[in-house]
């Protein structure tokens, strides 16, 4: 069963890794602030949260954890929340927002949903920690350098609700751990 869990997280993680980012050469680089335009922004932030969407609905269907469904539930609502603040942001701005996720993501969503009952809690917050990790970074980004004021405003916004996510996303992953 770990040699399983370590697969899935690994496959997991790779697809992360193929989302991307404004600057991937090298590790300072990637925690160092980038401009990125309005069109990139909307996009990416709309498939995260689309992702995350998804990734809750599933976590409330497969969590064993009622601390798990709970996060799941939390998720389901603020992103929900969020995608719509986005949408109505990109409304008149001709930003165009994807209404399904990428390839990456979707390979994320079929490991969530294919994994075990005993290993898909961890799976499911290990995910979390990755994605709002890059989310994190792409909201600060924007928030930073954002050109657009509309979508600069939900960036910046975003960054401590995204934080907050986070931070309970690794305590859940750490209890889980411990367990």
């Amino acid at each position: 069963m770990r040699r399983l869990l370590a697969a899935l997280s690994f496959a997991a993680l790779a697809c992360l890794a193929t989302i991307p980012t404004a600057s991937a050469q090298s590790a300072d680089a990637a925690t160092q602030p980038v401009q990125i335009d309005a069109a990139t922004y909307a996009r990416q932030t709309a498939i995260s949260g689309l992702f995350e969407i998804s990734a809750a609905q599933v976590a409330l269907e497969k969590a064993s954890s009622d601390e798990v469904r709970s996060f799941a539930r939390m998720m389901l609502d603020d992103h929900t929340k969020a995608s719509e603040q986005l949408a109505d942001a990109a409304k008149g701005q001709d930003l165009s927002l994807p209404v399904s996720v990428d390839a990456a993501h979707d390979q994320l969503l079929q490991a969530l949903a294919n994994a075990t009952e005993q290993d898909f809690d961890r799976l499911y917050m290990r995910t979390q920690v990755e994605a709002h990790t890059a989310a994190l970074k792409l909201q600060q980004d924007y928030s930073s350098f954002g050109g657009n004021p509309a979508l600069k405003a939900i960036a910046t916004q975003m960054v401590p609700i995204v934080k907050r996510h986070l931070d309970q996303a690794q305590s859940i992953l750490d209890r889980l751990s411990r367990a």
